[in-house]
């Protein structure tokens, strides 16, 4: 299991420095050594430390320990997964807001209750154009892209067929 350790540290020494993760001291490393993992980190993670269970990671300025005895490449294909999937998780919620909140332009009210029985009632329950009771949908004759009205002279029961094949076709 890889796990982000963000209680891990290089702590500064007198020409050398420690190795910190929350309470637990490791060993010292040379100034030289210290620079040498700096730099490399940047694109392999780089082994800091170990203890009997534990060997903790340093990966484009991130600590993480595993206990599952990991190499460089497989810590690294886990470090790119899991910013995988926290950008999808971003782009996700930033959908889920966007829908969530207001649509951009202008929105269609709904066709009020009351047209919609008296519009049904007139054409019978049934397809204007071929008579079929199954699939019902409310058209508009005009668009209201076009400027038409939700009002029962504008409005006509079509079956989803005939609604397809109509499009937005002013017949």
């Amino acid at each position: 299991m890889l796990r982000e350790d963000t209680n891990a540290r290089f702590e500064p020494g007198f020409m050398r420095r420690r190795f910190v993760s929350g309470r637990r001291e490791f060993a010292f490393i040379s100034g030289g050594v210290h620079r040498a993992i700096l730099r490399e980190q940047e694109s392999v993670p780089v082994a800091v430390a170990e203890d009997e269970r534990r060997t903790w990671w340093m990966f484009r300025g991130r600590f993480f320990w595993e206990d599952d005895g990991l190499e460089a490449d497989e810590v690294m294909a886990l470090v790119h997964e899991r910013e995988r999937r926290l950008r999808r998780r971003i782009e996700r919620a930033k959908d889920m807001m966007l829908a969530e909140g207001e649509a951009p332009g202008p929105r269609r009210e709904g066709i009020p209750e009351d047209v919609r029985r008296e519009v049904f009632r007139r054409d019978g329950g049934r397809c204007a154009v071929c008579g079929d009771d199954a699939l019902l949908q409310f058209d508009h004759v005009i668009p209201v892209a076009l400027g038409g009205a939700s009002s029962p002279e504008n409005l006509q029961l079509l079956c989803a067929p005939c609604n397809r094949e109509k499009g937005a076709d002013l017949s």
